[in-house]
């Protein structure tokens, strides 16, 4: 019966879905999880079956799952993967546990791939209460669903309306052992405290809390879902999402409500966790209504909000490099910092061809050849002349006609011949 509602899950995401990457802790609900997908297979034999397990070094037990999840796959003949992360504990455990661990999957998820977690629905009921606890809107109540992006992660939970004793029982009847993890009874961490001290009480005062808590959350999501369709139009007249851009052309007629509302949806769109109302308001007061020739910026999360020319940007934290000076010669491909790249400098005929091979995007310029030293550098605030016929203009006029925002200047590679400023790649040159 158990296996019938499994499959019945699955056959909810998409038709062409036959590849999963399952999360294996070790654990009960992943290790139903796992026994689920496998038995399945034996019915579906075109599924691609593959799991996963995270070491996260924080328990002495840690190497004895390890060989756990092995043998537990290798009876099922599911291939596992174990990654060990490092947890940047300066963000929390729970936090910086949870980013590591999506970082590795994402580093092994195949292209057609979609995580597979074993959320069941007790864990839904806790997530409903952890978002109620931050004071989240209708998307943080919606809680978990059972298709989402999860840190630019496909993801599904196909457990989420089976009840842990469901689990427990399809575990024991098969037979398979399973890992206890000490700190889940560690009332320290918020989810546990939810788990062991006051759900239970909930549970037992109305035993059928958890249906009524996830109708609630899927409510919540279903509203959630009306009011982005509502927003659409004005959504589609304010985003670029090539650019990943917010333009901010008459934002200033829209109802504070509807001004948040649209940041909320751009700022998910681009994967970022929501900002509280707070942090909000104060976006839209410090960057959107900033007066015009400041540089306005905030920061949320690892991210900044910038803005240029009414525009909205999403940027990352960028390293100063305004003081580098780095050499470069003539049939030399340089490295550059902070994921810029790589900078080529080629001879072609009379003329020193040059390369930035950024990321997003490839840029030449071609320069006179010279015998001077040649460096790149980030940072100029000179006069710069383009041609015989026209007067010095400053720096600063050429980066605004070429629309650059002020963030961008300085992570612009620069040629300098000695100490003369020759060339922004890609942008213009110097005579």
């Amino acid at each position: 019966m158990l296996q019938q509602h499994f499959q019945a899950e699955i056959a909810q995401l998409p038709a062409t879905q036959h590849q999963f990457l399952i999360g294996f802790s070790g654990g009960l609900d992943s290790t139903a999880l796992l026994l689920l997908f496998a038995k399945l297979r034996e019915k579906q034999p075109h599924l691609q079956l593959r799991a996963i397990h995270i070491h996260h070094g924080l328990s002495a037990n840690a190497d004895a799952w390890v060989t756990h999840c092995q043998q537990i796959c290798q009876q099922v003949a599911i291939p596992l993967i174990v990654e060990q992360v490092k947890i940047e504990q300066h963000k929390g455990i729970e936090a910086g546990a949870r980013e590591a661990r999506y970082q590795a999957i994402r580093n092994h998820l195949l292209p057609n791939e979609m995580f597979a977690t074993a959320h069941h629905q007790q864990d839904q009921t806790e997530t409903f209460f952890l978002a109620l606890k931050r004071g989240s809107g209708l998307a943080g109540l919606g809680a978990m669903q059972r298709e989402s992006t999860v840190y630019c992660l496909p993801l599904c939970r196909p457990l989420l309306t089976f009840t842990r004793q469901m689990l427990l029982n399809y575990v024991n009847q098969a037979g398979f052992p399973w890992v206890e993890d000490e700190s889940n009874t560690d009332s320290r961490y918020e989810r546990n405290f939810l788990r062991h001290e006051i759900l239970p009480r909930l549970r037992q005062r109305w035993p059928h809390f958890d249906d009524a808590v996830q109708r609630s959350a899927q409510h919540c999501f279903e509203q959630q879902q009306l009011l982005n369709e509502l927003l659409q139009p004005e959504f589609a007249q304010h985003v670029d999402k090539a650019e990943h851009t917010f333009q901010l052309n008459d934002f200033v007629l829209l109802s504070p409500l509807k001004q948040r509302a649209l940041l909320r949806l751009w700022l998910g769109q681009c994967g970022l966790p929501m900002p509280s109302k707070v942090q909000l308001c104060q976006l839209i007061q410090d960057v959107i209504f900033a007066k015009s020739d400041s540089q306005p910026q905030f920061q949320l999360g690892e991210h900044y909000v910038r803005r240029y020319q009414d525009k909205l940007y999403l940027t990352p934290h960028f390293a100063d490099l305004s003081s580098l000076r780095l050499p470069i010669q003539i049939g030399e491909t340089l490295t550059l910092p902070d994921h810029l790249g790589t900078l080529t400098l080629q001879q072609h005929a009379e003329q020193l061809h040059i390369t930035w091979a950024h990321p997003q995007h490839t840029l030449t310029s071609l320069l006179p050849l010279t015998e001077e030293r040649i460096e790149v550098r980030f940072r100029y605030s000179g006069k710069v002349r383009l041609s015989p016929t026209q007067a010095n203009q400053d720096i600063k006029k050429l980066w605004q006609q070429h629309g650059v925002p002020v963030w961008l200047r300085q992570r612009i590679p620069l040629i300098f011949y000695a100490d003369e400023f020759k060339s922004a790649v890609g942008y213009f040159n110097a005579l």
